[in-house]
C-alpha cells in the first residue's frame, strides 16, 4: 500500500499539514466531523509573521493580506478607569525586523483560503466522518468512523483540537500496552479562565481603527482582560475572567445568551479603551458571530503512541491572551511534515520504494516531539503566567503597568529586537519546499538549503 497519511480534523493545522504533504507527493485524506470545514466563526487569529512565512511558502500570502485587519499600534490601559499605560508600534517594528506584517485574520478567512487552495479539497476531505476508533497493525491503522465505515492509511495525525478524539484513543492505546489503567482517568486540559470571543459594529462607538486594546484588571471577580482591534465598520474583541467555579477539567459547556448577557453586564463597566466601555460594545454586538466558552490550558508529556501522533491544540493549549496558539500548532505541524518527507525519502533513496515500519515512523514522530517541545513549551510558559498576570487586581499589578512596564516592556526595547530574536526568527520552515522569501534586519535562523 503507497503511504497514506489521515489527518483527524479539517482546521487551519490540518489544512496546512495538508498542503505540505500535497508539496511533499505525500497522500492523505481529511476526516472532519462536521458537514464542513468552512465556518462562520468570527474568532480573530493573530499571524505572527513566522507563520506568515509559513503562509508565504505555500503561496497564500497576498489573498491573507487582501483579507487581513489593519494593525499598527499596541495600547494597554487600565480597565477600571481607561488610562493608557503603554504605547508602541510594536506590529510595525517586527514587520520592519522580518518583511512579514502581523496578520489579523477571522478563523473562517484563514480557513476559507486554505480550502480553496488546497488541490484536493474535493476528493481528499470526508466530512461528516466521526472518528470512533483506531486500530493500528503492523503495517498500518484502520480508522473507525460513526457511520460504520473504516478508512485505511499508514497513520494518524490527531489534529482535532483540545477535546482530541484521536488523544483519548491514543491514551487508550497506550494505557492498554502499558497496564496503566490510570492514564485513562487523565484530563490533561483544564479550564482556569472563560470569555467572549465576538464581534460588534463601531460606526457609533468610534473605537480608533488599527490599534490594538489590553484593557487590564477590570471587573469584578478577581479581574478580567478584554482585548479588541477595530476597522472603520467593525471591532473584533476577546474577553477573558477567571471561572467563578475555580478550574475545571470539563468539557466548555454550550453558554447560552442569558448567559452571555450576564458575563457581559459583569463587565458592562470595564473600559476597553479611552471612552468607551464594554458594555457599549456589548449593544452593538452581533450575536451570530458571537460566542462564549471556556478556554482550556494543558501540555501533554506524550505526543505520540505508535502509528498515531498528535498537533497543535491536542498537545499544548494556551489561552488567547498571547495570540501565539495558532502559530505554535502550525510550526508542530511543518516539524512533522518535514520529518516524514524526510523518512520516506531515505526508504526511496534506492530502485525499490520501501515503506516505513512502525519502528521507524516512532523514532520520525520523537525527533518531531523532541523538537518542538523544547521551543514550545517556554511558550506556553510565557502565556500560562501572562493571563495570570494581566487579570490581577491590586496595587502590585497597579504599580507595574503603571510604573515598570512603561520602561521594561519587552516588545519595545530596542523595536522589539527581544522578541525577534527569542521567538519570531526562530520560526520553522518545510524543508523540501523551494523557497527564498522576504527578509529584514533580523535574518532567518531557518532557511531552505537548494
Amino acid at each position: 500500500m503507497t503511504f497514506k497519511v489521515i489527518i483527524v480534523g479539517g482546521g487551519p493545522v490540518g489544512l496546512y499539514m495538508a498542503h505540505a504533504f500535497e508539496r511533499a507527493n505525500i497522500d492523505y485524506v481529511i476526516l472532519e466531523q462536521q458537514d464542513t470545514v468552512l465556518n462562520i466563526s468570527g474568532q480573530l487569529l493573530f499571524t505572527w509573521p513566522q507563520t506568515v512565512r509559513l503562509f508565504d511558502q505555500i503561496g497564500l500570502l497576498a489573498d491573507l493580506e487582501n483579507v487581513a485587519l489593519g494593525i499598527h499600534y499596541k495600547k494597554r490601559l487600565f480597565g477600571d478607569n481607561g488610562q493608557v499605560t503603554t504605547t508602541s508600534n510594536f506590529w510595525d517594528a517586527m514587520q520592519d525586523n522580518h518583511g512579514y506584517p502581523f496578520l489579523p485574520l477571522l478563523r473562517s478567512e484563514l480557513v476559507k483560503i486554505l480550502h480553496t487552495h488546497l488541490k484536493g479539497r474535493d476528493s481528499n476531505i470526508c466530512v461528516n466522518s466521526r472518528v470512533t476508533d483506531i486500530k493500528p497493525h503492523a503495517t498500518g491503522v484502520h480508522v473507525h468512523l460513526a457511520d460504520s465505515s473504516v478508512v485505511q492509511g499508514s497513520i494518524v495525525i490527531g489534529a482535532d483540537g483540545v477535546h482530541s478524539r484521536t488523544r483519548q484513543i491514543m491514551d487508550s492505546l497506550a494505557a492498554q500496552h502499558a497496564l496503566n489503567p490510570a492514564r485513562l482517568a487523565n484530563k490533561p486540559m483544564v479550564s482556569t479562565f472563560y470569555g467572549i470571543f465576538g464581534r460588534a459594529s463601531n460606526l457609533e462607538l468610534g473605537i480608533e481603527p488599527e490599534v490594538f486594546f489590553e484593557s487590564r484588571g477590570g471587573g469584578p471577580e478577581g479581574g478580567a482582560v478584554v482585548q479588541c482591534l477595530a476597522t472603520k465598520e467593525i471591532v473584533q474583541f476577546v474577553t477573558l475572567k477567571p471561572l467563578p467555579g475555580g478550574p475545571t477539567s470539563e468539557r466548555s459547556p454550550r453558554y447560552t445568551d442569558e448567559e452571555m448577557d450576564a458575563y457581559a453586564a459583569s463587565l458592562a463597566d470595564v473600559a476597553v479603551c479611552p471612552g468607551v466601555k464594554f458594555g457599549d460594545v456589548w449593544q452593538k454586538v452581533e450575536r451570530g458571530s458571537t460566542r462564549m466558552l471556556n478556554q482550556e490550558e494543558g501540555f501533554l508529556d506524550n505526543w505520540f503512541f505508535d502509528r498515531i501522533v498528535l498537533v497543535g491544540d491536542a498537545v499544548h493549549k494556551s489561552t488567547s491572551v498571547n495570540g501565539l496558539g495558532m502559530t505554535c500548532g502550525l510550526h508542530s505541524g511543518a516539524v512533522l511534515a518535514n520529518e516524514l518527507h524526510s523518512l520516506l525519502s531515505s526508504l526511496s533513496a534506492g530502485d525499490k520504494e520501501e515503506e516505513p515500519l512502525t519502528e521507524d515512523l516512532e523514532a520520525a514522530f520523537k525527533r518531531y516531539q523532541e523538537d518542538r517541545k523544547g521551543e514550545v513549551k517556554p511558550i506556553w510558559n510565557g502565556g500560562h503566567a501572562m493571563i495570570r498576570e494581566v487579570v490581577k487586581k491590586g496595587w502590585v499589578s497597579w504599580f507595574w503597568d503603571r510604573f515598570v512596564l512603561p520602561w521594561c516592556d519587552m516588545e519595545t526595547f530596542a523595536k522589539g529586537l527581544l522578541v525577534s530574536v527569542l521567538l519570531v526568527r526562530q520560526g520553522q520552515i518545510l524543508r523540501f519546499v523551494p523557497f527564498e522569501g522576504r527578509g529584514g534586519r533580523v535574518p532567518w535562523a531557518r532557511k531552505v538549503v537548494v
